[in-house]
């Protein structure tokens, strides 16, 4: 990305100074080594929970206490998986504390509590073991009962299941980590609400959440469907971004929900499935038979850290896929703030600010933008942002 024209560059260096810009740098840096590490932590404990025979144990013990319990594989391969997904986490606790809570406080990137971050964590855990064990102990049972169909039945019932979760996401799940509160009437609660009405975002209401309960930086979204719908901003937004760029902020999120891209997200998603269904089936499948001491096959629900380990390494690989994906979608919704709201600088002015908060560098390397990045890089999006407000051509900038 060639350098930003004068004015530009000096209203980004006014709200995003270099230093912070230099230090970004080196956040992103030690973030990365931190993922890298993180994923290997993960790996290592699934291969310590499946080598040693720790799952096949439990397993074991569990069939017993099931044996004459009607539903008890069902019983069994629930508490196991739920079992290791607990298991897994604890384990990796120390590594979580240090990489969700120690690091970003270092940088100023969070004022949680250790009270809230444990809560946070509790209620994760608990809600990811959870789901897991419902949705593992329907995985073995098809297994099981549909021993080479399994797939093609799995892939159908992923598709109500994806579409369930984003009209319980914002119901029920999100009330679980934060609070939403109606934003009171305002110049801007109008011009949100008037902006989503003209595309069709039957939203009643605007609500804030207490970001700030985590985080420094802000953050807007639009999710749920139908009744469930939701408009949110963060309270970091409200408190530090200038309306103009509160609303270019909220438009960028209301162009996800007018392109659709819940539904393409889903559909994406479920390709994902596909994909991963077809790798556990074809590489799964024969690992679990590989070591009968430690799983009979992959309906044994023993074989779970194995699964799961496999899972990470797809994940891993998918990544730069999935991601290349993101950056046209949200790309797309910058593309909708800018041509529906015509706020001039504010687009540079928020980019700049988003930037500064989350020290995201400014100019990253195009194999780290391939790799990591959710988001075109900082530096594409504000100069598509000067662009389409016509203030390329040194126009003095406002710098509110």
């Amino acid at each position: 990305m060639a350098a930003f024209t004068p004015d530009i560059g000096h209203l980004v260096d006014a709200i995003y100074p270099p230093a912070r810009q230099a230090l970004a740098i080196e956040v992103a840096a030690l973030a990365r080594g931190l993922f890298w590490l993180g994923s290997l932590v993960q790996l290592v404990i699934f291969a310590a929970l499946y080598f040693t025979g720790a799952a096949s144990a439990v397993r074991t013990g569990l069939e017993s206490a099931f044996s004459r319990v009607r539903y008890g594989q069902l019983l069994t391969s629930a508490l196991i998986v739920a079992a290791v997904v607990v298991a897994s986490s604890v384990i990796a606790l120390p590594f979580t504390w240090y990489d969700s809570f120690v690091f970003p406080h270092r940088f100023d990137l969070s004022r949680e509590t250790p009270a809230d971050w444990f809560h946070d964590w509790a209620v994760g855990i608990a809600l990811g073991a959870s789901i897991a064990a419902v949705g593992g102990a329907l995985f073995f049972a098809l297994v099981r009962r549909f021993e080479r169909r399994w797939p093609l039945i799995a892939a159908a019932l992923a598709i109500p299941l994806v579409v369930l979760s984003s009209i319980v996401l914002p119901v029920w799940i999100e009330p679980l980590f934060n609070t939403y509160t109606p934003l009171p009437p305002s110049p801007l609660t109008r011009s949100i609400l008037d902006l989503a009405r003209a595309h069709g975002v039957n939203a009643s209401a605007v609500y804030v959440f207490n970001l700030s309960k985590q985080e420094t930086s802000a953050n807007a979204f639009v999710s749920g469907i139908g009744p469930s719908e939701r408009i949110a901003i963060s309270d970091t937004l409200l408190k530090s971004f200038a309306p103009d760029e509160a609303l270019y902020v909220t438009a960028h999120e209301l162009g996800h929900y007018v392109h659709g891209d819940l539904w393409r997200g889903t559909f994406y998603g479920w390709v994902a499935v596909l994909a991963a269904l077809a790798y556990i089936y074809y590489v799964a499948r024969p690992l679990a038979r590989r070591w009968p001491r430690l799983s009979r096959g992959l309906d044994d629900p023993a074989c779970t850290p194995l699964v799961l380990a496999l899972a990470l390494l797809f994940a891993l690989a998918l990544q730069p896929v999935g991601n290349a994906l993101s950056r046209t979608i949200e790309h797309n919704a910058d593309v909708f703030a800018a041509q529906n709201t015509h706020l001039g600088s504010a687009g540079v002015r928020a980019f700049a600010r988003l930037g500064s908060q989350s020290l995201a560098p400014l100019h990253p390397r195009p194999a780290v933008v391939w790799y990591f990045y959710t988001h075109p890089p900082l530096d594409q999006r504000i100069e598509y942002a000067a662009e389409h407000a016509g203030l390329t051509t040194g126009t003095a900038l406002p710098q509110n």
